[in-house]
Parts: C-alpha cells; structure tokens; sequence
C-alpha cells in the first residue's frame, strides 16, 4: 500500500515550510504567485490529499496530547507555570478539547513518550503540545508514526530534531546571554572573575544562552576569567562543585542560565557566606528564588516566561485545529523580563498571568 502524501511531504519537497503550503494551497496571502505556483505544482505530482476529517475538526472535540516535564521535583522550578499557562488557556478556549497530560521525569520520559505515540496510531490524536529536549533515539519511531499520521506539533523551549513542528515557541535564548553578561561586565571590574553555570551541554534552551554570553563577552573585550560548570540536575554533589567553585576568592559574581542551577546557587551563596559581597544573576522566579530576590542574596533574575511560553504554545496549536490559523512565523518568541528587587511584586502572587498581553 502506498504511503499517503502528507503537507509535511510537500513542504520537504517544495523547500518551503509547513505554513507556506497552507498559504499556497488555501489562497491565503503569505507566499509570492511564484511560490504558490510551485508549490501547487509540486503538490499536485505527489498526489497531495487535504486531510478529510480537517473541515471536521472545527465540530468535534479534539484530542490533544500535553507531552511535557511534570511541575513536580525539580519540575516545579520551571514547568509548573507553564502548565499553569496551558491549563489556563485550555479553561477559556470556546473550542471543545480532550487534553490528555502526559507529565514526565527522566525516569518515565520514555514511558509517557510511547503512551503518546500509542494514541497517535489509533487516529484519535489531533495535536501534540511538547518540549524540544522529549527527543531521544528511542523517540525516532514514534515520531515516524506522529508524521504519518500528519498530527500538527507545537514544540515549546526549543525545536524537534527528529519531527516537523507547526511552529517552535520559545525565549530569544541569546539575547538573555548577552542581557546576563552585560549585567554582569557592568559591576565587576575587568580582573574579577565569574562563576557560569552553564547547565546541560545537550539542551539548546542552555547552551544557546551561554553562548549569547560568550559572545557578548568576546565582542566587547571583556577578559574576566570565567570558570564554567555544567550541572544541570539538583544533587548533592552538583551542589558540591557550585560551592566549591564559588569558594575561589577570585569570583566576584556569578550567573546560571537555568532555574534548578539557581536554587542551588543561591543556597550556596548563604552557606559561603559570600552573599551580597558577590554580584550574582540567575533565571526564572521560582519562590524560592523571588525570596532571595527580596533578601539580596540573587542580585537579578531574567524571567523566561514559561507561563506565556504554556499559554502561547497551546493557543497557536488550538486555533490551527479549530480553524486553520497558520503561526505567522515557523518559530514564536516569548519575551523575558529582568525581575529586580524594586519590580518583584509584579511577578508576585501569580500576577504574571496578567502580564501575558
């Protein structure tokens, strides 16, 4: 039997995106005649089908699989408000929904990835909402069987390498770098030193601010030594090799590009001691870091947005099953705040909900 022609087939074959065949194939306005030309062309020699249940979906509830880290353990540092943000979303939308939650840890991201991939191949699946870093070889599969089905994906934080996305919403990762290194530069002198927890090396949500950081420095002649570390999980021994690292009398600040690596700064900048005497900058406002906001132990906070980044990502998805609105961009920027002690209280008592629009 032959395999059925997804857009996803057409767009890999035209050289376009996702959304410009939805443009060219609709009538819409977005692409030039030549594009569109092309693109119809090229559909029509594949054997290009619209979907059938596509007018469909408007009437009926659909079913969409919310595929992302827990807000539990070290997930409530960052995901619980991005699930806040989806589950808001999700009890305003006039569209009748089927979320099913799919909250996942290292030691079950396998499990739920496959409960996912499951209920994609009964046809019962219209939408997928997930992260960047859910890819892994065992996911490969899987992600075959999401394309064959031509299942729209919504990924937050940072593209799939191994699945086409409707669109990618996340943070302008290296503006925060450069934002933290300026920071920084700006109240240390060119001899002191600096403290970067780098966080995962294989996450892009990490190391693309670092290198917005490194890049910063470079071109503007900052030669402060920095040392770096790359823990990412919260332990015992990478609380460790923070303090330790953090214990050099040359460290005159320290920053951390991730919400767990925050926590553990912060704690060990109270143990050491070194609290208010080094300049220090961390990501995102758990409570426990706005309380440290407020005491002085963390100097700034850029705040990434999750909440937007849940409530943004579900929306884009929602609108393009119930109506066919297409994402203007194939990737979707959620801004970032510098939250300081004189403008915590606007991010306190959940009233980033209200900041959204």
């Amino acid at each position: 039997m032959d395999k059925k022609v997804t857009i996803r087939d057409v767009a890999a074959k035209a050289g376009v995106s996702i959304s410009s065949v939805h443009f060219a194939l609709n009538g819409q306005s977005g692409v030039s005649e030549e594009t569109r030309s092309r693109i119809r062309r090229v559909a029509q020699e594949m054997g290009y089908q619209p979907n059938p249940l596509a007018s469909n979906l408007k009437r009926r509830t659909q079913r969409i699989a919310i595929l992302l880290p827990s807000d539990e353990g070290e997930g409530q540092y960052y995901y619980q408000t991005m699930w806040f943000g989806v589950r808001d979303y999700i009890a305003k939308a006039n569209v009748k929904l089927d979320p099913v939650e799919l909250p996942f840890s290292d030691h079950n991201k396998i499990e739920r990835f496959q409960q996912m991939a499951a209920l994609a191949e009964t046809g019962e699946l219209h939408g997928i909402l997930t992260v960047g870093h859910i890819d892994e070889a065992e996911t490969e599969a899987g992600w075959r069987a999401v394309m064959a089905k031509d299942i729209p994906v919504v990924s937050i934080g940072s593209d799939l390498m191994r699945c086409h996305c409707l669109c990618c919403i996340q943070p302008e990762y290296d503006v925060i770098g450069r934002t933290m290194a300026q920071l920084i530069t700006d109240h240390i002198p060119p001899f002191g030193s600096i403290l970067l927890c780098a966080g995962n090396p294989k996450w892009a949500a990490h190391t693309l601010v670092v290198r917005g950081f490194e890049d910063y420095m470079r071109e503007n002649g900052c030669e402060n030594l920095v040392y770096r570390d790359n823990s990412w999980l919260i332990s015992q021994k990478n609380y460790e090799k923070i303090f330790e690292k953090l214990s050099r009398p040359d460290i005159a600040a320290a920053c951390c590009v991730y919400s767990q690596g925050t926590v553990m700064l912060g704690q060990a900048l109270e143990e050491s001691r070194k609290a208010s005497r080094i300049y220090a900058v961390g990501s995102d406002l758990p409570e426990t870091t706005a309380d440290r906001i407020r005491r002085g132990v963390i100097n700034i906070a850029i705040q990434k947005n999750p909440y937007a980044q849940g409530y943004v990502g579900i929306r884009y998805l929602v609108e393009y099953l119930s109506s066919g609105k297409i994402p203007e961009e194939d990737r979707i920027y959620v801004g970032s705040e510098v939250v300081l002690k004189s403008n915590l209280m606007m991010y306190e008592n959940e009233h980033y909900r209200y900041l959204l629009q």
